[in-house]
């Protein structure tokens, strides 16, 4: 039984190929055709690159599931907006203060459109031709999407009965699903209906930061971490009660802060959240892409003015209180300790951290695959469930994407002209390099799901130095200097480097980092001493894991700044032409991909 899982023209196009309900390949086409995020783009070149690893043809796949239920378009959306603006006639919107802008729906029409069942398999074969697919095309099943984001994460977490919590911008009617799955039944036990988005909340505030909205709300997250120190001080904990109020079981949002209003400065948000926080402070106005300020002579960026990081912490924070009254709802109504989350806002490893941490949670399960390219799997799941399948599939690693042997790594070295030379231990001559200070880029394996690198596509150094740092910020990643890295350590260690014991493989949950691990690895411990960490299990990634422990021979830290291998604004590299592309481009001291070794010109005599 064979179903091709799609996440098309949207958010982050990806492709998930399922077989006798067990996942077997996934890839985002981001890392395909080089264009960040790909957003509305069909994943071809991903589709095609998961029936070809497998050795499939599309006249072998059963079904084609889509990670949206097309058949709700366009009648019950139609009559939920007309619902919503009927409410926003009779209720009092928060006054914008200007007149002049539109009313924030001009894309609703499209966006309907796009959806309607016949416009949208009309698209799906088009584009699957324009693949080379021949023939008769399967049969195109459409599934909820927030059923899809339960899918993904319940079926992957190896938990028997358990909560599944649902958190994103919104699917087809709703923007959060709660369920209790007891043997396998899924029930719906909490919902928010659109307009009332936590994602629509946390990417408004990530617009009017300056950043871009659903991509960039990671920074978002790691900007709140400076305002930790201030926070008994911070007036906009209380402020933003009139936006976002926490109740003991759920929340209460006013959505015309950011939908359904004019909105002037960015589609994000609407004037009115303008408004909100300049009649608070007029120099809290919004911020533009890139826009600089200057203090004391220097010039920074504006959202690292100390009001905005103000700003930054308390919509960090009413998140987390948010997302925390929605799981104890839950835990209070079916009892169920163990939960398993996803959607796009469970990206947010701070969020995570504070789920895990609550009191009335045994265990918790974060897909590292959370925003919609995850979903894809989640529909293939779906339907081959309904085809009798037993799609019970326990995660332990992401590299089911495109991988490379040593003869085709060899071939794109020669193609370029590149010296290099063979390997017989890459973890050994690695951990060498990585002691005497060397930054790396390290390229082992299938490409990782989700957007964190896990040991397949990783910029690599020793944390030992918190210079390294700057460092890899400047001279590798191009990328703003206050901006957090994360650790990669065995699995073994997690209890003498992390204040929490639970292994964590996928980089998806912040923690805490002990006394030990701030002062050996200072490079990798954010400004308000949290981590991200992955925690490596040998018998799952046995090259990865013995990279970290040579390394820790020579320098007594087993312990790696892990960043994925790309540089700020284009995907994770997916071939070796990538990765050679990336590495001569910045300035990576030197290049392991599979058992080669490429260094730069002047490198080697120094090596050696």
């Amino acid at each position: 039984m064979v179903v091709l899982g799609l996440n098309a023209f949207g958010q982050n196009p990806a492709a998930a190929l399922v077989v006798d309900g067990k996942l077997r390949a996934f890839s985002h086409e981001e890392r395909f055709n080089r264009l960040k995020s790909s957003h509305s783009l069909f994943p071809s070149q991903a589709a095609s690159w998961s029936l070809k690893s497998q050795g499939i043809d599309i006249a072998e796949v059963d079904k084609i599931a889509i990670n949206w239920d097309c058949h709700k378009y366009p009648f019950t959306i139609l009559r939920n907006f007309a619902s919503i603006a009927f409410k926003g006639i009779l209720g009092k919107k928060p006054d914008s203060g200007i007149r002049s802008a539109g009313d924030g729906m001009g894309n609703v029409i499209r966006y309907i459109n796009t959806y309607r069942p016949s416009n949208y398999r009309s698209m799906l074969y088009a584009a699957l031709r324009e693949c080379g697919c021949r023939g008769p095309l399967p049969e195109v099943v459409y599934v909820n999407h927030h059923l899809c984001h339960a899918y993904q994460t319940y079926y992957q977490s190896g938990f028997d009965d358990a909560l599944v919590l649902v958190a994103d911008g919104h699917g087809e009617e709703s923007c959060i699903s709660g369920y209790t799955v007891r043997d396998g039944k899924f029930t719906r036990i909490l919902h928010y209906p659109i307009p009332y988005s936590l994602g629509w909340f946390y990417g408004g505030f990530t617009a009017y930061l300056g950043f871009h909205a659903n991509r960039d709300e990671g920074k978002l997250m790691g900007l709140a971490a400076y305002g930790e120190a201030g926070k008994d001080d911070n007036p906009w904990l209380k402020r933003l009660d009139r936006i976002l109020k926490v109740k003991r079981h759920g929340f209460e949002l006013n959505p015309y802060y950011f939908k359904m209003g004019g909105n002037y400065h960015h589609a994000r948000y609407t004037d009115a959240l303008a408004k909100f926080i300049t009649d608070y402070d007029a120099d809290l106005r919004p911020i533009g892409l890139g826009e600089k300020a200057e203090v004391d002579g220097k010039i920074t960026n504006r959202y690292l003015l100390p009001k905005y990081i103000e700003l930054a912490y308390a919509a960090q924070t009413r998140l987390e209180e948010a997302l925390q009254a929605l799981v104890t709802n839950m835990v209070g109504q079916s009892g169920l300790k163990k939960v398993c989350l996803a959607g796009g806002i469970f990206m947010n490893c701070k969020a995570n951290q504070v789920i895990s941490q609550m009191p009335q949670i045994d265990e918790v399960f974060i897909h590292p695959a959370s925003s919609d390219d995850g979903s894809a799997i989640g529909a293939a799941y779906w339907v081959s469930r309904q085809l009798g399948a037993d799609v019970r599939d326990p995660l332990r690693h992401v590299q089911y994407g495109a991988a490379f042997g040593n003869d085709e790594v060899k071939q794109a070295l020669d193609i370029c002209g590149v010296e290099y030379q063979a390997l017989d231990d890459p973890a050994a001559t690695t951990a060498k390099l990585l002691s005497q200070g060397k930054i790396l880029g390290w390229f082992q394996g299938g490409a990782e799901m989700g957007a964190r690198a896990l040991g397949g596509r990783s910029i690599i150094a020793c944390p030992t130095q918190e210079t390294i740092k700057e460092q890899v910020n400047s001279r590798v990643k191009f990328r703003e200097n206050w901006r957090p890295y994360c650790p990669s350590l065995p699995m073994e260690n997690r209890q003498e480097y992390l204040q929490s014991s639970a292994h964590q493989p996928f980089m998806i949950r912040a923690d805490q980092a002990t006394q030990l691990l701030a002062r050996q690895a200072p490079a990798i411990v954010h400004i308000d001493n949290s981590v991200r960490p992955q925690t490596v299990d040998h018998e799952v990634l046995p090259l990865w894991h013995r990279l970290i422990c040579e390394t820790g021979k020579l320098t007594d830290v087993p312990v790696l700044l892990n960043t994925s291998f790309n540089i700020r604004g284009e995907p994770i590299v997916n071939s070796p032409y990538d990765a050679i592309r990336t590495f001569f481009s910045t300035g990576l001291d030197a290049l392991v991909m599979g058992d080669f070794l490429v260094l730069k010109q002047g490198s080697k005599r120094n090596w050696q």
